[in-house]
């Protein structure tokens, strides 16, 4: 082989040995933790940047926050969604074991937009604090009926649902439960598959206007009873206006039972 050969031979394997350990280096992913408070959130993934250096993406920041939401919004939401506003481009940071946790201001209602402070470290030693935007929802499970219904239509269990439905407010009233609703009537219009406002429902009504019920009178072990005609709609535990059919006269009752309605003397 000449001369050139040899030089040519040996700059080809110079290279290679240069550029492949990089390409292994890129092939093999480096698992840092990222830490949410306490809890230790695993897998997520950073490629060397340089000797000595690596990187952390906006997407691991979003997925802190998110984790660092959750654990918020526990008891409240069955999930969250965090759609991160910035930081969005990558973070370079010594390389080593990388820890990130998150901080933000306490608030009565933790979603909407935020700011949050992701504090990084590496090897135990803090680097510095990056400040982070984002947008919060919680998705929560609510009731939703299945079919229309219609006002002072009392609602069975049939008639209803639970749906996942992303929130920016957790102070809407709305329905989690079917227990809230069922036995209830409702107040408005229900359109199916619509989340249900608590403020909607009522108890359903015991005795209706026009209705012919019985009046009781009771004092001691002394029973009166007679027939009167309601003036009103009325839920149990409720005062309304009787007229009792043998006098003509008008009373406020209280209702205690579908068509009963009890006086006092």
């Amino acid at each position: 082989m000449n001369r050139a050969g040899l030089i040519s031979v040996a700059t080809m394997s110079l290279l290679a040995s240069a550029v492949l350990p990089a390409m292994a280096g890129e092939r093999a992913p480096i698992r840092p933790l990222f830490r949410v408070h306490e809890a230790l959130v695993q897998g997520a993934h950073s490629l060397p940047l340089a000797r000595g250096k690596r990187t952390i993406y906006p997407e691991q920041i979003r997925g802190v926050i998110r984790d660092f939401v959750k654990r918020e919004l526990a008891g409240r939401a069955v999930d969250c969604q965090v759609a991160l506003g910035d930081p969005q481009q990558p973070i370079v940071v010594p390389s080593g074991t990388m820890d990130l946790q998150v901080s933000a201001n306490h608030s009565d209602e933790p979603l909407g937009r935020r700011v949050f402070q992701i504090h990084l470290t590496v090897n135990g030693r803090f680097i510095k604090t990056v400040e982070a935007t984002a947008d919060v929802a919680a998705i929560v499970e609510v009731v939703v009926p299945v079919r229309s219904i219609k006002v002072d239509e009392e609602i069975a269990a049939d008639d209803v649902a639970t749906e996942r439905l992303v929130l920016y407010d957790l102070k809407q009233p709305f329905a989690m439960n079917p227990s809230d609703v069922v036995g209830k009537a409702a107040i408005r219009p229900l359109p199916p598959q619509n989340a249900i406002r608590l403020t909607s429902l009522r108890r359903p009504f015991a005795v209706h206007k026009g209705d012919r019920v019985t009046i009781e009178a009771r004092q001691g072990g002394l029973s009166i009873q007679t027939v009167g005609v309601t003036k009103s709609h009325g839920e149990l535990g409720q005062t309304i206006t009787v007229s009792n059919v043998d006098s003509g006269k008008d009373l406020r009752a209280t209702v205690v039972g579908p068509g009963v309605v009890r006086v006092s003397f």
